[in-house]
């Protein structure tokens, strides 16, 4: 069996799509959560460029489970389109784009969906790879987690990755989450293994 390098990002997105698990209607999406570089909000139409750059870099998606026309221009609009039409509905998609304080640089994507094999939050985000060792993933999943058990209420999140992804273990580490054991998921065919970790609430606001 060949190692799940998960990067966590769309590919969860993807799957709350055709999933008839949704995040509750109480879970709006919020106008922005802020840290101290960073600006979380909601998608708009002006995200498409930067979006479509994502889907178009192969080595970032090699592990979405994702078509050749998912990941087209035309595949990446109906996503967007999916996901900024969510916002205001009871089933919404709670996907938000991580931008940079100040000048709004489109910096990558965080959120959240119904983990598939258990009652959890599956949290989620990615990064382009031009901002990545910056310490931007640490300061938003920070703050997406604050969120999600402080205004949110939820009681548990978990996460998915890799045991040789070395950055996202430390990140998984770094805001508290524990290990919890494999995880495995198919990926064009192949079945991939990797690690399980979660968050309680009772865990991050001691």
């Amino acid at each position: 069996m060949r190692s799940f390098a998960y990067r966590p990002a769309f590919g969860v997105l993807v799957a709350s799509l055709i999933s008839h698990k949704r995040i509750p209607a109480t879970m709006k999406i919020p106008s922005s959560l802020m840290t101290e570089r960073l600006v979380i909000r909601p998608y708009t139409e002006e995200d498409f460029e930067p979006l479509y750059a994502f889907f178009s870099d192969e080595e970032a998606t090699r592990l979405l489970d994702m078509t050749p026309e998912q990941k087209s221009a035309e595949g990446t609009r109906a996503l967007l389109d999916t996901v900024i039409s969510s916002y205001e509905t009871e089933d919404p998609i709670f996907a938000m784009v991580i931008a940079e304080k100040g000048s709004g640089k489109y910096l990558g994507s965080c959120g959240m969906a119904p983990d598939e094999e258990t009652p959890d939050t599956q949290m989620f985000y990615t990064l382009l790879p031009e901002h990545q060792g910056k310490g931007y993933a640490t300061e938003a999943v920070m703050r997406l987690i604050e969120h999600a058990f402080v205004d949110l209420g939820l009681e548990k999140l978990v996460a998915s990755m890799a045991s040789e992804n070395v950055p996202s273990v430390k990140l998984a580490k770094r805001v508290g989450m524990v290990l919890e054991g494999s995880t495995e998921r198919e990926v064009g065919g192949i079945r991939y293994e990797g690690r399980r970790y979660g968050l309680c609430k009772n865990q991050f606001l001691d």
